[in-house]
């Protein structure tokens, strides 16, 4: 019974981390100022909106929940879109804490259950050794769906997060599209699933490290026990 938990416990584990994985990088990069810094002067942000970091400090401000103030520059149908993305981070944030929670308490769960070292080093190395490589390929196929189609994978992102129709503008008359161009989104996409990866690749190495530690450990004790 104890082990049948374990195993059902490091399945939802291993599929937990890479929600854990995309969520802490995104949460870290998209309110990363001098990523947005580079950008705009990369695109010529300030030639369409000379205030253009001004702006965007305020709108991370509201977006991020630490204000709730927009500037009066924005229309009414950015400010509704702008609204729309403050909701959805604060449900990826929310989603983050309880994913976080989940997990720190069925690692608890699984170790008062198995009790001994040997198996609980082994139940968290696999976790984090295939929890990794799942991530690995999920951040490749985000790398070559951006990279290949990003204006469909752009709108897709947005149908699934947004009433269709909120989140279309005319560079002509509104903003929010000339002070977030969508190569910045490109980039920003490309640098998550970059930065997704290589933190997979550290954390399967751990996990790789610990299986072999634990190996040889069993393997030391089966030869001991041999002898005697």
């Amino acid at each position: 019974m104890g082990f049948t938990f374990a195993s059902i416990a490091k399945f939802l584990m291993i599929l937990i981390l890479p929600f854990l994985l995309f969520l802490l990088v995104l949460n870290f990069m998209s309110f990363d100022s001098s990523f947005y810094q580079k950008k705009f002067s990369e695109y010529n942000v300030q030639q369409n909106v000379p205030n253009a970091f001004s702006l965007h400090e305020k709108v991370m401000n509201f977006v991020g929940g630490k204000s709730n103030e927009l500037p009066n520059e924005f229309n009414e149908r950015e400010r509704l879109h702008l609204l729309d993305v403050r909701n959805a981070v604060r449900i990826s944030t929310l989603l983050l804490y309880a994913l976080i929670a989940l997990f720190i308490l069925l690692i608890i769960a699984s170790a008062f259950i198995l009790k001994a070292n040997n198996y609980i080093t082994n139940f968290v190395s696999k976790v984090l050794f295939f929890g990794g490589v799942l991530t690995v390929a999920l951040a490749l196929v985000l790398f070559f769906l951006i990279s290949s189609d990003f204006s469909s994978a752009f709108e897709s992102f947005h149908m699934l997060l947004f009433e269709q129709g909120t989140y279309l503008f005319d560079p002509a008359k509104e903003m929010i599209v000339n002070l977030y161009p969508e190569q910045l989104f490109m980039d920003l996409g490309l640098r998550i699933s970059k930065s997704v990866m290589l933190a997979s690749a550290a954390i399967i190495l751990i996990g790789a490290a610990m299986i072999l530690k634990s190996k040889s450990k069993k393997n030391k004790n089966r030869k001991q026990n041999d002898k005697t």
